[in-house]
Order: structure tokens, then sequence, then C-alpha cells
């Protein structure tokens, strides 16, 4: 079997609410759809996505530079092609568009394998279980209360049982009180996540911290800038609340950083920002030698 074409889509699309979160607002979300066909009449179909920017760049470097290099190919040779692929976008940076248009790339070979063997994904990844937990979460640090309490009504209603909210506005008394809110209406035995989204440094986040700790959150994400491992390894020292990161890592070489300094107890890969499925295995895999949990990001 072998690659006979690969062609890119780019949609725009606006959210039908807005969504904020304490470091920015996004006006339209850019889906990039990739489908990569074979001669077998087989075509997978693959995808990547930003909140914004980028996603013209990211179909240009899929159609313009690496459908020329996967022509011809065998898609069922999935590591040999990303790591080729890998070497040739890193001269161009390490991540972020790069790592994004791999993604799409890998997630239509995995889809195409899946396809050729006429198994689910999950099982041709060797499914460890049958099911996973789940949580709500929403862009919602707009929202007023009522608002947000019928939007978690909502998560608890389609059977989820845990949540996650945005925090991080300027008072820092109106995340507690959303977190009040909340936690009541979920009752004791569902966990409740928070999401900061990287909106303070270390010194502010340690004086937020110490307020929430009794909470019994589940975990807070991002409290700071993802490049401040030193910061993270800081802030997990100081408190007991544990720390999830990784939908802003784009490489295991990021991931393996925080686990070495001991910053982060929850990992969040992105399948689409990390490059893909065959990426994320690894990371997963690095993730249960530091035995810390993996929860994707998307």
């Amino acid at each position: 079997m072998k690659i006979i074409d690969v062609a890119s889509r780019l949609y725009h699309i606006p959210p039908t609410v807005p969504w904020e979160d304490a470091t920015h607002r996004v006006a339209n979300l850019e889906f990039i759809i990739t489908h990569v066909t074979t001669d077998a009449g087989i075509v997978g179909a693959g995808f990547a996505y930003t909140t914004g920017i980028g996603g013209s760049a990211i179909l240009a470097l899929i159609d313009d530079y690496c459908r020329t290099m996967l022509v011809g190919q065998d898609p069922r040779q999935i590591e040999r092609l990303w790591s080729f692929l890998y070497g040739q976008l890193h001269r161009s940076g390490t991540g972020g568009i790069n790592t994004l248009a791999l993604g799409a790339i890998d997630i239509a070979l995995w889809d195409i394998a899946a396809k050729w063997y006429d198994v689910p994904l999950f099982r041709l990844l060797g499914a460890r279980r049958d099911s996973i937990p789940t949580y709500g979460s929403g862009i919602d640090l707009f929202l007023d209360s009522d608002a947000l309490l019928n939007q978690v009504d909502g998560f608890l209603a389609a059977g989820h049982k845990a949540v996650k909210i945005k925090i991080g506005r300027d008072n820092a008394e109106e995340d507690l009180d959303r977190i009040v809110a909340v936690k009541k209406l979920i009752g004791p035995t569902r966990r409740l996540f928070v999401d900061a989204n990287q909106r303070w440094n270390v010194a502010d986040c340690m004086i937020r911290l110490q307020k929430l700790g009794a909470f019994d959150l589940g975990w807070i994400e991002e409290p700071l800038h993802a490049e401040d491992i030193r910061g993270h390894a800081d802030l997990r020292g100081f408190v007991a609340l544990p720390i999830a990161v990784g939908e802003s890592l784009y490489t295991r070489h990021q991931f393996a950083d925080y686990l070495k300094a001991n910053a982060v107890d929850v990992v969040q890969a992105d399948v689409c920002r990390v490059g893909g499925i065959s990426e994320w295995l690894k990371i997963a895999n690095l993730s249960a030698s530091f035995h810390r949990t993996m929860a994707p990001h998307y």
C-alpha cells in the first residue's frame, strides 16, 4: 500500500458563546483537517487545531512540504515516517506549528492503520481498559455564578463524576466564591479541578494556593507560565495541591524536563500539539516511568 495524495482544508469556527479564560479570548477556532489517500482505497483523516492563530501556516506546511515527502511511502510504516518528518521539520523549529502539522499527518496514518487491520484504534494501540473516567469542562471564566452553576449542572446531568472550572480573576475572592458554589453543587463525592491558564507568577500563585488548599481540589492546571519548570517545582514543594501541566508543551523532551525536575503531578499531553498519537504514546510511557498520571488535554 502506498500514499498517493495528501490534502488539507482549513476551517474557521467562531464559538457560539464567548470563549475567555484568564489569559486570552478566542474569536475563532481553527481546524485543519488532513486526508491521506492510499492506492488501496483507504483514506485516513487527521486533524490539528489552533485557538485562532497559525492555521494557514500549518495547512501550507502539510500540503506544500510534507505532501511531497509522503507520496509513494507505505502509510503503515508510521514510526519511520514520523521520525523522518520530524527530522525535516525540526530544521525550522522544535514545536508549535511543526508538531501541529506532524500531528495531523500522524493521526491520519493511525486512522489508515486501524482501517487496514479492521480494528478500532484503541484495540490497535493495545487497550488496557474498557472505559475511562471523564470530567466536564468549559471555557467559563466570564460566566457569572448562576450561569456557571447551570453549566456544571449540565455536566452532572451528562453523567460526569468530576468537573473543571476556570479561575484566575483579578479579584482572588471571586475565584474562591466560584469554587465554593461549585463544590456545594457537586457534593462531596465528585471531584473539582481548576485551571488558571498560566495566569500568575510564583509569588502570586503561592498566595492564591494557600487559600485553595482547604477545598480538596483534584488539581490546579497551568498555574504558571508553561516554560517555568523551576517555578512549578518550587510550587509543588510548597503546596499539597496536585499540579497539572502539559497542554502548552510540544515535545517529549519538554515533558522529560518537567518530570526530571519533579515539577508535575498530572501530565496533560495534547495529541495534536505534541505531533500525534506516536509521540503521545511515548509521553504516556515516559510519564508512567515516573509514576505520574496522564490526563489527555484533548
